[in-house]
């Protein structure tokens, strides 16, 4: 029995690291974020009234692409990170729970990849959509679970 709780624990903790690379890849999209507007700033593109109400100079596109990308990741991502903790805390972590959440993780990264580079929408809609599918097949099977 213990061998048993032993592997469930470390399944718990294996949940962990898709959440972490979820949360360091939003990190990075927010820097990259402020890097651009704090550039376009120094640069005098846009001024700091600008931001009080993100209205007058129109800004790059660069800024409104990592801008929405960045609101984007704060949309769905937040119901992953609450369904990898019920499982983790719940004890019903598993490899296919670890598996839906890289899946999770990776189809959000390519999310972000597209709207940050080439910007199209059918591919952009794409990992979106599976991201979403995934999700929501994590929250049906934690439930049919407990």
């Amino acid at each position: 029995m213990q061998e048993f709780y032993s592997v469930m624990i470390l399944e718990s903790y294996n949940l962990f690291y898709p959440m972490l690379a979820m949360f360091i890849w939003t990190f990075l999209v927010m820097i990259l974020t402020v890097s651009l507007r704090i550039y376009d700033l120094a640069k005098g593109r846009l001024t700091n009234e600008y931001f009080q109400l993100f209205q007058g100079a129109e800004p790059s596109q660069a800024i409104v692409k990592t801008g929405n990308n960045l609101r984007n990741l704060m949309e769905f991502p937040p119901l992953f990170y609450v369904i990898a903790l019920l499982i983790m805390f719940s004890g019903k972590s598993d490899q296919v729970f670890v598996s839906l959440a890289w899946i999770y993780f990776g189809t959000r990264l390519g999310h972000s990849v597209v709207h940050l580079t080439i910007n199209k929408v059918p591919p952009r809609f794409l990992f979106y959509g599976i991201s979403n599918i995934v999700l929501l097949t994590m929250w049906i099977r934690f439930g049919l679970s407990i």
